[in-house]
């Protein structure tokens, strides 16, 4: 009766009784871990070409998918804009703001922030971008009406009806999305802001390394770098990095095929001067070869 004992609990008797009572357990468990649990995610939106109706629309959708599913811990918007419609950069500005409440925001400056491009940055929590990226020119460029005139044929109920407002009034309005797109960047910024509001107004456009000195980015990265950062404001380390334009994404819209972020990005066309767009206020960049 002893010796039978002895054999029961012999160290080899317990120590397969602890790979089947204790590690696979443990083994089954880290199995089933991440297929129970899903792996935390980091969501890429892509804000490129001009910014408009159609491509806000399309931000929108994204960042909105990233709210919605409680996979995602934060966003990352990599840009590559110069700018676009004044209305649709608010939009995407407070649509930026909108999600920071849930979920922290990094903004990734690729090769151009420009105007509304930049609006829309200034909403993120962090701002980064590379040393040769285009990044600023804060300001509105509007079209003033021109002068009054009648039409015979045409019946108004008031002298501007058929303008809209007057040249000063158009002014007026100018300033008034200038010092909206001020206010937003001070906001934005903090106290990371080292440049003043009169400085800002001149519009002009500034590299990576002036963009960190004057407050307009917090640093030098890149997109990888920029990802990482987001992960670390959302305190997390094991994470996947994921394309949201490819989960909303629908192969029988048209729109959403031509914006693909996987296009290869067209020089040409992101500094073409914009055609056929319909009447409005633009934060726009315009390159104006100087004459000596």
């Amino acid at each position: 009766m002893t010796e039978t004992n002895s054999r029961s609990f012999s160290p080899l008797y317990l120590i397969f009784v602890f790979l089947i009572a204790i590690l696979l357990p443990l083994g089954l468990g880290l199995y089933l871990a991440p297929r129970v649990v899903p792996q935390p995610k980091i969501g890429v939106v892509r804000l490129t070409y001009e910014i408009n109706s159609f491509t806000a629309d399309l931000f929108k959708k994204q960042m909105a998918y990233a709210r919605n599913d409680p996979a995602f811990k934060a966003v990352v918007v990599i840009i590559n804009s110069p700018g676009g419609t004044a209305s649709d950069s608010e939009e995407m500005f407070l649509e930026m703001l909108t999600t920071r409440e849930q979920m922290p925001v990094v903004a990734s400056i690729d090769f151009i922030a420009a105007s509304g491009g930049y609006f829309t940055a200034v909403g993120a929590d962090e701002i980064y971008a590379k040393s040769s990226a285009f990044i600023g020119n804060i300001g509105v460029i509007g079209l003033l009406p021109g002068g009054v005139f009648i039409e015979d044929d045409v019946l108004t109920t008031g002298p501007y009806k058929y303008f809209g407002s007057t040249r000063d009034g158009d002014v007026r309005t100018i300033e008034t999305l200038k010092f909206a797109f001020l206010n937003a960047v001070q906001t934005g910024r903090g106290d990371v802001l080292q440049a003043d509001p009169e400085f800002l107004s001149r519009a002009e456009g500034f590299d990576g390394v002036r963009s960190l000195e004057l407050g307009l980015i917090d640093g030098i990265a890149s997109t990888q770098n920029a990802i990482d950062r987001a992960a670390a404001l959302a305190g997390i380390k094991n994470y996947e990095a994921v394309e949201i334009f490819d989960l909303v994404y629908d192969p029988e819209d048209f729109f959403f095929f031509a914006y693909h972020p996987s296009q290869q990005i067209d020089l040409e066309r992101l500094w073409a001067q914009p055609t056929d767009l319909p009447p409005g206020y633009y934060y726009r960049y315009l390159k104006i070869n100087s004459v000596r």
